[in-house]
């Protein structure tokens, strides 16, 4: 009997002008509640699930199931996700956490007591790679919403960095990088444990796993190394961060990223934007002094930086002579020239480096 109950709960929770109402029924949220938790028929657990994710779906209904009974809703989905033998079941439970997100929900659910590190675990150890893609979807979307100002703030940088060692495809490099665009955010995360050595990482890791024979991979590989890379360059823009991003992992990564051969861009267009970032990155560092002779030091570092400077001489000199050509027009004004000069960094970036040798 419980199990035909289940599945009419879901088939009626699936209808929108149904889901307000339910929502607001308190004892049937108590059952589908009850169901989740100690129910043993596993197909009658998922369909309670279902009929939870269901709910979630209208925007209406969110805040209402998030703070129910002190988060009783919450707590079901994560001890499903986190522990139902049945894979159904615990994707159906990340389903449901995608769905309660949104900024008005977002710190209450940051703030439930083990739910971002259960998010963070089953994103990278679940033995189905669906229910990892979905609990790092959740994760995700959730870190979209959770700001600085939030308590559960270290709490998510703390489950980014272990969600970013899943093999299943997610969007944490997006993430980091969305968030390392905010000028609020650099600060508290070039210095939060874990996260540049995961930027590193996962710039190093990505180009070491791109596979030419499978596209697919290939672009999703080259993507996060994208992410990253631009997540490196934004905290560098952080005067603060200069002397705490001067570690090995940044500077082989960032050596890594600059030292893309023209050969490799001709094969795919979208790496060139990687080695911009990591020059433009080691150009940020070398701005502070101290950390010149650890720089110039740096296996492979000062080759990197002398090819972006040969890339650049070859780009100035046909805009020098047209910036020539145009000052003369203008009467003997040599601003385009300067102009053109001061966009071009490298050639001053390695004499510097040269004379802290």
């Amino acid at each position: 009997a419980r199990e035909y109950a289940g599945v009419t709960l879901m088939d009626l929770a699936s209808a929108p002008c149904n889901q307000i109402s339910m929502a607001k029924n308190e004892k049937l949220l108590g059952t589908l509640v009850k169901m989740v938790l100690v129910e043993k028929v596993a197909a009658t657990r998922e369909s309670a699930i279902t009929a939870l994710q269901n709910l979630a779906f209208t925007k209406e209904n969110r805040s209402r199931l998030v703070s129910f009974k002190e988060g009783i809703v919450l707590e079901a989905l994560k001890k499903a996700l986190s522990g139902d033998k049945n894979d159904k079941s615990r994707r159906r439970a990340a389903g449901a956490l995608t769905n309660l997100t949104c900024d008005d929900t977002a710190e209450t659910m940051g703030g439930h007591k083990g739910l971002l590190d259960t998010l963070a675990v089953v994103s990278t150890k679940d033995e189905s790679s669906e229910v990892q893609s979905r609990a790092a979807m959740a994760l995700t979307k959730l870190a979209a919403s959770i700001t600085i100002r939030m308590p559960c703030y270290p709490v998510l940088l703390d489950a980014l960095v272990v969600a970013s060692l899943s093999h299943a495809e997610n969007s944490v490099s997006a993430v980091l990088r969305v968030k390392a665009r905010d000028p609020e955010n650099r600060e508290s995360m070039a210095q939060h444990p874990g996260i540049l050595d995961t930027l590193a990482d996962i710039c190093i890791n990505s180009s070491s796993n791109a596979n030419p024979k499978n596209t697919s991979k290939n672009s999703e590989a080259i993507k996060d190394r994208d992410n990253a890379m631009r997540a490196i360059m934004h905290l560098t823009n952080e005067p603060k961060n200069r002397k705490i991003m001067c570690t090995k992992g940044i500077l082989d990564a960032l050596v890594q990223g600059a030292s893309i051969s023209d050969e490799e861009i001709s094969l795919n267009r979208n790496l060139e934007e990687i080695r911009d970032s990591a020059v433009r990155a080691i150009e940020r560092l070398a701005t502070e002094f101290s950390n010149r002779a650890t720089m110039a030091h740096h296996d492979g570092l000062l080759v990197a930086v002398a090819q972006a400077t040969e890339r650049e001489a070859k780009l100035e000199a046909p805009m020098m002579a047209k910036g020539g050509l145009l000052g003369k027009a203008l009467g003997g004004v040599d601003s385009p020239n300067q102009q053109i000069q001061s966009s071009f960094l490298a050639k001053p970036l390695l004499m510097s480096l040269l004379v802290a040798m």
